[in-house]
């Protein structure tokens, strides 16, 4: 594969993920819908999880589907940089997950995950984060748009979180407020202590520095983030 038809191809993936988060938003819902359908939600879940399309299903957690919205229009609002930094093979032993983790999707996100099947192999996977045994070798992340990306910004990130079958992400925190839309796999998600299960289509908002860890059982989890506000710069620390 060329380069350029490479990075025609990334950048494809990254309008792509700019769309699937536009298309969750809750535009289309006015702030005060947006409240009674959370109270709604809190009080009967069972209803909601059978019958709401996946853009309105309850958030948990004490996060609004306000409050997910906003972040959502932020995102989607902010422009692209230029790529500086060419993509090429990477070396990281995520590699050999990396096809396998767009397996567990639905039909929503299969378009990306598509996109992603063909480059898996040339996406900037790596773990940089505070060592925990061989943790680096069973999680990491792609950032596509970043301080340290090929498309160069220190205004706000944009990836795939991959997490490989039976890992513990443990509890960690860090400034920037992180958006994740689920791509592929079920898995359990925790913010400040409370748990959820969390699948393909599913939005999860953790706001600056609040603890939160993730937990994969029989899947392999593919996620988009998004990192933005004052310091996406600060690695997350593990607490």
């Amino acid at each position: 594969m060329s380069d350029e038809i490479l990075n025609q191809k990334i950048r494809v993936i990254i309008d792509e993920a700019i769309k699937i988060l536009s298309d969750h938003n809750y535009q289309n819902v006015n702030n005060d819908n947006i409240e009674k359908n959370d109270n709604c939600s809190n009080n009967d879940n069972s209803n909601n999880d059978n019958n709401e399309p996946s853009g309105n299903r309850n958030t948990g957690g004490s996060i609004s589907k306000y409050e997910i919205s906003k972040e959502i229009a932020k995102v989607t609002s902010l422009v692209i940089p230029d790529q500086v930094e060419p993509f090429e093979k990477s070396s990281s032993p995520l590699i050999q997950y990396a096809k396998s983790s767009t397996l567990h999707g639905d039909n929503e996100t299969e378009p990306l995950l598509e996109l992603i099947r063909e480059v898996a192999d040339y996406l900037p996977w790596k773990y940089n984060y505070e060592e925990r045994g061989e943790l680096g070798s069973y999680m990491g992340w792609a950032e596509l748009i970043g301080p340290e990306a090929p498309f160069k910004t220190d205004e706000w990130c944009l990836g795939f979180t991959l997490i490989t079958p039976g890992t513990l992400y443990p509890e960690h925190r860090h400034p920037a407020i992180e958006l994740y839309k689920v791509l592929a796999g079920t898995a359990d998600w925790t913010l400040e202590g409370v748990t959820s299960s969390r699948k393909p289509g599913e939005v999860i908002l953790h706001p600056s520095n609040k603890i939160h860890k993730m937990e994969t059982h029989d899947e392999t989890l593919l996620a988009l983030y998004t990192w933005t506000g004052s310091d996406v710069v600060t690695l997350s620390s593990y607490t």
